[in-house]
Formats: C-alpha cells, sequence, structure tokens
C-alpha cells in the first residue's frame, strides 16, 4: 500500500483543547465542550507556550535570520523584526551588494558592557550590538553609531530566537512544528486538570496524565537540538 506522501498534519486549538478535556474526563468522547470550558483551554495554551518560550533547551523553529536597517546618527532599533526578538544570538554587518557581500562578525554586549561604554553616540561602523528586551519594548543598540555613508553601505544581519506566536482563536494552529502537538495536548490537560479537580477524583489517571506530560517535552527538548561540532584545546 502506497504512503500518503504528504507531511501536513496538524491540529487547532479547539481539537487540541477537546482531546485534552477528554483525557482528564471532563467531557466524553464525541461530546463538545462548552464555552466555558475552551475559554479556560485557550488561556492555559497561551500560558503554557509562553512558558515554554522562556526555556533555555534550544528550538531550532524559533531561530531566525533578519536584517535591520541602519539608519544614520541612530543608536537603537526597536521595530520589526527586533519586536519579534526573545533572544539574540549572534550579529554581523553586512557590507557592498550581490556576489561582493562581507559579513563581519559583532560582539554581543551584555547590559553592563553596554552601560559602561564611555560614549554610546561616537560614530563609525558598528562594532557590537546590546539586546534589551524589556516588559513593552525591545530594543536593539548599536555601537559605533554609523554615519550617513556607513547607514548607506551596511546592513545589520541578526541572529534571534524569536517569541511565540499568540493563540487568539479556537481555530488558530500552533506555532510549534508537528512533533510538539503531543505535548501540547498532554501539557494542556496536566494543566487542566487542576482546576477540573481531576487531582482528587482520579488522583491515579493525574499522575499519569503529569507524567506522561513531563516525559513528552522532555524527549521534544533534547530532541530539538542543532548538531555541531565539539574543538578540545589544552589550557596552556
Amino acid at each position: 500500500m502506497a504512503t500518503s506522501g504528504s507531511v501536513d498534519f496538524t491540529r487547532t486549538v479547539r481539537q487540541i483543547a477537546t482531546a485534552a478535556l477528554i483525557l482528564i474526563g471532563a467531557r466524553a468522547l464525541g461530546e463538545d465542550p462548552d464555552a466555558e470550558e475552551m475559554d479556560k483551554a485557550l488561556e492555559q495554551l497561551n500560558l503554557m507556550v509562553k512558558t515554554w518560550g522562556a526555556d533555555p533547551a534550544p528550538k531550532l523553529w524559533l531561530k531566525t535570520e533578519a536584517a535591520v536597517t541602519l539608519v544614520a546618527s541612530t543608536a537603537s532599533y526597536t521595530s520589526s523584526p527586533v519586536t519579534l526578538m526573545r533572544k539574540v544570538l549572534s550579529a554581523r554587518r553586512r557590507i557592498g551588494s550581490g556576489t561582493s557581500q562581507n559579513d563581519l562578525p559583532l560582539e554581543i554586549y551584555s547590559r553592563d558592557e553596554y552601560e559602561e561604554l564611555p560614549n554610546k553616540l561616537s560614530t563609525g561602523s558598528p562594532l557590537g550590538a546590546y539586546f534589551d528586551p524589556q516588559r513593552a519594548t525591545r530594543t536593539l543598540y548599536v555601537w559605533p553609531v554609523p554615519d550617513a555613508t556607513i547607514a548607506a553601505s551596511t546592513t545589520l544581519r541578526v541572529t534571534y530566537l524569536r517569541v511565540i506566536e499568540d493563540l487568539d482563536a479556537l481555530e488558530n494552529d500552533f506555532d510549534l512544528p508537528q512533533e510538539w502537538l503531543e505535548v501540547l495536548q498532554y501539557g494542556l490537560a496536566a494543566r487542566l486538570a487542576l482546576p477540573f479537580r481531576m487531582h482528587l477524583t482520579d488522583p491515579t489517571g493525574y499522575a499519569e496524565i503529569k507524567a506522561r506530560a513531563g516525559d513528552l517535552y522532555a524527549q521534544l527538548s533534547s530532541w530539538d537540538e542543532e548538531e555541531a561540532s565539539v574543538f578540545l584545546s589544552p589550557y596552556h
């Protein structure tokens, strides 16, 4: 028998929420949840994926590269794609165009290192960048500040981990790979079990769901790692 040839399997928020409510016994198989149950599921899904986004374990689908257009005499940048950044991994300034492009790496400053720069508005070719992810605004600073000539001939390329997208509606797909769908289902079930009192009415079932959710998350966190060579050298 031939295989399907497709790799587009997915689940919406509604489907994952319904499956989780069935897992904890809040709904029977084939029974639709009510609006209040769906509101609670949507809330808990958003809380869960935002918590996952803060996990330091690598998530390769969130690793993104984007260009930041430099502006003469401008040290800080707050518009897209900076608004989508959670953590800056590396940056480089790209000089030239077409087949004559050259990338020169920038140093990524810590907050203390950036604050200790004596003149943050000194001009020149950028050598470093500092990313400041505040609650309301994300800001990327460059130093030295480019003048008009440098800004016109240079593009800042930034590799970063982006923020996981919100879940705004029950028909939304998830901003996660297919491999995370089962983790979503069991993770949501473990969260919903508490407000639905499953930990009291069926403690054994609750323990099994919670353990399954933890095992799946651990498996996916370790799976989503980039393979890279490790080089060791003697210390002198």
